[in-house]
């Protein structure tokens, strides 16, 4: 392992869409154990989802309410999907409704398309669980979204709006503490101040997990 940034030597980052580098914070980059509820990481996948489209600038947010854009087709197949969702509904509705909406099969879509794309495989599936388990076949890109993230945080340096989006989602989720120990040193002021410096349209979808869960107690 490099210890500079927790690689081995000689292996480059591929760079994913938002959801891929969701999943793979929200999972032991080592045993593919889940970090979160299944309701938890369902709807944190869910907001990452919709955070594509808004880096597409194929969706926005406008009180509180999930309005498209732009109506021509998403490059993956995936994100299309929902936008398609979305422009199904005759009337905007509230991000809140398309976290849970969309967090019932989040887990299962983005990992399948990681699948697709080589990134995870399919583990061997747990007695009792209702979900499949999915293991990174590259521990170290499964690291990379956390190390990644928590270098730039300990490190003050630019972080590109993606990442940014990312750290929001890892807070509301209550994914943070998995960056503090890759930081070492205090982040929590710095990631703040970017999460609250974010356009008012991702700031409100990065605050939809943690508004979800005070609203439903005890079911993430």
């Amino acid at each position: 392992m490099n210890e500079a940034n927790g690689t081995r030597p000689g292996w480059a980052p591929r760079e994913l869409l938002l959801a891929d580098d969701f999943f793979f914070a929200a999972h032991d980059d080592v045993t593919g154990k889940t970090r979160l509820t299944d309701r938890a990481a369902g709807i944190g996948l869910a907001g990452a989802l919709l955070g594509e489209l808004m880096l597409f600038r194929k969706i926005t947010v406008q009180r509180g309410h999930i309005v498209v854009m732009d109506r021509r087709p998403v490059p993956d197949a995936l994100a299309h999907l929902v936008l398609e969702d979305v422009l199904g509904e005759s009337d905007s509705r509230p991000v809140r409704d398309w976290l849970r909406y969309l967090g019932r099969n989040a887990y299962e879509q983005v990992a399948q398309r990681m699948v697709r794309q080589g990134l995870v495989r399919l583990a061997e599936t747990k007695r009792f669980r209702r979900s499949p388990g999915y293991r990174a076949v590259d521990l170290n890109a499964a690291a990379w979204p956390v190390v990644r993230l928590a270098q730039k945080l300990a490190r003050r340096e630019a972080i590109v709006l993606p990442d940014v989006v990312l750290a929001g989602l890892i807070k509301a989720t209550g994914l943070e503490r998995y960056l503090r120990v890759e930081a070492v040193v205090d982040i929590a002021e710095f990631q703040q101040q970017l999460i609250s410096e974010l356009p008012t349209p991702l700031r409100v979808l990065v605050g939809g997990p943690q508004a979800c869960s005070r609203r439903m107690p005890g079911s993430v």
